[in-house]
């Protein structure tokens, strides 16, 4: 977000210390409008683009902490996102536990990274689309459970009387 100071020499346009407002923020706006002793150093514009610029809000994604329901631990927020997009599924191969992403149904995704060299066969191997089908089977089944409680809340909290 920029900064612009411009200044005027009159009273218009609406202006606080000479500076003209309608190049500012709202938020901006109201601290110079409620901070009057900032008048005095009005006449250094490097000075006053500082003072702004430390009022600026701050960027609060990166320090967000959640917690994780099912690992029952804090992670930001990318790795809330992986981790509710990720079931725990087994290797087509073998059968190892591997994290899956949800409704990704490329081949690497049913595979241990050990066994990434049996992509390279001419066929395909059975047991790999056997693992596929049955992911699939399994991601529309929470699917249709997660859309079942959605619906059961969504009536519990519907107004009767409309």
């Amino acid at each position: 977000m920029d900064i612009i100071i411009k200044k005027t020499g009159g009273p218009w346009p609406a202006n606080r210390y000479g500076i003209i407002l309608k190049y500012l923020p709202r938020f901006l706006r109201k601290f110079l409008i409620n901070h009057r002793n900032l008048a005095k150093w009005s006449d250094d514009d490097q000075f006053m683009e500082c003072v702004l610029k430390m009022q600026r809000p701050k960027s609060t994604t990166s320090t967000k902490i959640y917690w994780d329901m099912v690992n029952d631990r804090a992670l930001d927020e990318k790795g809330l996102e992986r981790s509710y997009n990720t079931i725990d599924w087994y290797c087509a191969i073998s059968l190892k536990p591997i994290k899956s992403k949800f409704m990704n149904f490329d081949l690497e995704n049913f595979i241990h990274p050990e066994y990434y060299d049996v992509l390279d066969a001419p066929m395909v191997d059975s047991r790999i689309l056997k693992s596929s089908v049955d992911f699939r089977k399994k991601c529309k089944k929470l699917l249709l459970a997660e859309r079942e409680e959605f619906l059961k809340l969504a009536k519990k909290n519907a107004r009767r009387s409309l």
